[in-house]
């Protein structure tokens, strides 16, 4: 694949410096800094680029599809009119993606060369969205991407009610599927998602299809699927419990447990939670050693010891050495219930969230 075209005319001023006057140069160069950085296919013997099209096809420094319409901005930076769009319309960013200028009104056009500011000065027969258009094929082009086409390969169906009419259609048409989560969250046109079997939907949830993608993560609590781990995070942070002093002890970070009845379960096996029904009450009132346990009952619930030995006993520190090899394991031991219950509380273990920014809530 050729450099991007901004290289390109540098090495082409160069290469030809001897037959370019000075004006032409400085022209040129101007035109370098306010393209964008697209790349040029160049095939086997400059002959067939990488997807099939001509030597010299330009592509689009997003996508690297074949670029049938720019968008260009104030900025002077292109894309295909597609990235733009989908930026545009589904992400609701006005921001140019090269260097996040915020772009009020943008130009569809097939002229690879000329600055917006040039541009402008035409009159254009299409405009919207904030969109203008210099050709009826670049606005019909448009139209189409946003129109809720029928994905299937030979259907050219086009849905009038929306994403309810469309998943209506595939299903009594062609027997066919979406994947809810897929059209509630992933930034695509209808005519770009998938279409499935219910086996094929069935093996998308639970595995995906390869491509980095290893299916939606579900919740093994409340039975339901998410898109991505950011929605199974989110939701594992705001509708189940974590256990505190694991998480402090870089041991259970990502450890939920379903309800708090399963995590004081844990509480009472592995830690020392304190017994008074005050504390009881409150919740989360635990510890991670005895000894913590004790210096808590003297200085919260002193006053409740009645008599000079109790009060004396309390203020015993036991002392419990254990070693490794022993035969026993301290680490979780807690009260010594582990062992004896031989039972353990109901867990689910959630990756950290993906950071991977696509995980906004889409169209309804």
């Amino acid at each position: 694949m050729a450099p991007p075209k901004s290289e390109s005319a540098a090495v082409s001023s160069t290469n030809d410096s001897s037959k370019l006057s000075n004006t032409d140069r400085s022209r040129k160069g101007k035109q370098a800094q306010h393209i964008v950085p697209e790349t040029t296919r160049k095939g086997k013997d400059d002959e067939v680029g990488e997807s099939g099209g001509a030597a010299g096809e330009t592509v689009c420094f997003i996508c690297a599809d074949s670029v049938s319409f720019y968008a260009v901005g104030q900025c002077d930076h292109r894309t295909c009119f597609r990235c733009s769009l989908r930026l545009r319309e589904l992400f609701k960013s006005k921001a140019c993606p090269y260097c996040k200028t915020d772009l009020d009104t943008i130009i569809y056009t097939r002229d690879a060369e000329t600055e917006h500011a040039v541009l402008l000065q035409q009159s254009f027969p299409f405009e919207e969205m904030g969109i203008k258009f210099d050709c009826k094929e670049a606005h019909e082009a448009t139209k189409h991407a946003l129109q809720f086409n029928c994905p299937h390969r030979k259907c050219q169906y086009i849905a009038k009610g929306g994403w309810k009419d469309l998943k209506a259609h595939v299903r009594n048409e062609h027997s066919l599927q979406f994947c809810d989560l897929c059209l509630k969250n992933k930034m695509s046109f209808a005519h770009e998602h998938k279409l499935f079997t219910k086996g094929q939907l069935r093996t998308h949830y639970a595995c995906g299809e390869g491509a980095g993608f290893t299916g939606h993560p579900s919740c093994e609590f409340c039975r339901c699927s998410f898109y991505d781990n950011d929605q199974l995070f989110d939701h594992c942070r705001k509708k189940h419990e974590q256990c505190f002093i694991c998480v402090r002890n870089k041991n259970g970070q990502q450890v939920y447990y379903e309800n708090y009845g399963t995590l004081e379960e844990h509480f009472n096996n592995d830690h020392f939670p304190c017994e008074h029904p005050s504390c009881l009450e409150k919740k989360f009132v635990v510890f991670e050693s005895r000894l913590d346990l004790q210096g808590h009952d003297l200085s919260e619930h002193g006053q409740s010891i009645v008599g000079q030995r109790a009060r004396r006993e309390a203020k015993q520190v036991n002392v419990d050495f254990r070693y490794a090899g022993s035969g026993s394991s301290s680490a979780g031991a807690g009260r010594g219930r582990s062992a004896a219950a031989g039972h353990r509380p109901t867990t689910m273990t959630v990756n950290g969230p993906d950071a991977t920014g696509v995980s906004i809530a889409g169209r309804r």
